[in-house]
């Protein structure tokens, strides 16, 4: 019998290793979701960061056990993405991943179908892996189960999680019917947050929830914040019961009067301001919308640049007032000089046009055109100024 050199048995044990670890796919994230329709099975994501320790540890210890592995490869298609990098930074934003590692199940439409957080144990790996390999959700769509009123109470909360940002209104009403059904008081994470992204009012069904389980939600969340939350929403209330919608304005007053027991006086006044700047834009009442802008802003360095940008942009769209449009302009400078980028210059050449300054308009439209180019964007305002004489 011949014998096998230490080169090739390291070869082969190298070989045997990789056989023993769930194979990642290599593929962009689309060309996975199509994949897994083909087999008809679904897609387990590693959602990880690449300074994340428990998801080297995952990879190092779990992910190599034989059982895992074999469970693993002959279920799903499996996709390890980091979430700081490439297309991965897009599906942490759809996907709602800020903590590492997050593990997610998804079917061949991309949506959650199963979701877990942090380290596990590869025993409890495997559990997680059979209890979300369930065939009868790889071709489920999410939106129809719910409107068929067909998802049980954890394919609600997946829904809710999906569905926050893509459809608000949907998802609230996913929440509201995951918490009518709720039978246990304990809370998890998820459950906070699922109830207090979609408890907009003191009126909402959710609130009754969120005032009749204090104790379980303040044993994660701090009861300061828990008293803060509740402040916001009843300030809400009277804010609303203080604005005339046939006018579109709104009584400072009966706000700053009826609130005081709620917050101090400059929260109040800034809550309140940041409520009329919103409203009187959703409302186009512009006048009233400078008016708030023009004092809540007189401080340009208490703010951050993106709400400045925002102001300083609707004042660029809108204001026709060279005191106004001074004012903007001094809030767009503040940003290009943190953030030279498409939009703050854009928005700083549209006001130093319409102040007359000629140049300094050209000089940040060119600026703006360049960008418009690398980031792909209509250029077509920046070109007009250029193009003056």
């Amino acid at each position: 019998m011949k014998k096998i050199s230490f080169f090739l048995l390291i070869i082969i044990s190298q070989l045997v290793f990789s056989q023993q670890s769930i194979q990642f796919e290599a593929s962009g994230f689309a060309d996975i979701l199509s994949k897994a329709k083909a087999e008809k099975k679904l897609v387990f994501m590693d959602a990880y960061a690449s300074w994340c320790g428990p998801c080297k540890l995952m990879e190092k210890n779990v992910f190599t056990d034989k059982k895992v592995a074999d469970f693993y490869n002959a279920n799903f298609i499996n996709a390890r993405v980091d979430m700081e990098k490439g297309e991965g930074r897009d599906l942490a934003l759809k996907y709602g991943v800020r903590s590492y590692p997050t593990f997610l199940f998804l079917n061949g439409e991309g949506e959650i179908v199963g979701k877990e957080l942090g380290y596990i144990q590869s025993e409890e790996f495997l559990a997680l892996g059979q209890k979300n390999n369930n065939p009868q959700l790889i071709n489920t769509n999410l939106k129809e189960e719910f409107v068929k009123g067909k998802l049980d109470q954890q394919g609600l909360l997946n829904f809710i999680s999906l569905y926050a940002s893509k459809d608000p209104i949907l998802a609230k009403q996913a929440s509201e019917k995951y918490f009518a059904n709720k039978k246990d008081k304990n809370f998890t994470g998820e459950e906070v947050n699922a109830l207090l992204n979609f408890t907009q009012s003191v009126d909402d069904a959710n609130y009754k929830v969120f005032v009749a389980n204090k104790t379980a939600i303040t044993e994660l969340l701090p009861e300061s914040n828990y008293k803060q939350f509740d402040n916001y929403l009843k300030l809400m209330k009277l804010v609303t019961s203080a604005t005339d919608e046939k006018s579109k304005t709104i009584d400072d007053a009966k706000v700053l009067k009826d609130g005081e027991a709620l917050f101090p006086k400059d929260e109040l006044v800034k809550s309140l301001n940041i409520y009329k700047l919103n409203y009187y834009a959703a409302h186009d009442n512009y006048p009233a919308y400078e008016k708030t802008a023009l004092e809540y802003y007189k401080n340009p360095d208490d703010f951050n640049a993106t709400e400045l940008l925002a102001a300083a942009g609707t004042f660029a769209e809108k204001s026709s007032d060279k005191t106004a449009l001074q004012a903007a302009a001094r809030w767009a400078e503040k940003v290009v000089m943190s953030s030279e980028n498409f939009d703050s210059a854009s928005i700083l050449a549209v006001l130093y046009d319409k102040l007359g300054k000629k140049e300094e308009a050209k000089m940040f439209a060119g600026m703006a055109a360049n960008f418009a180019k690398e980031e792909n964007r209509d250029a077509t305002k920046m070109n007009e100024i250029l193009n003056k004489k």
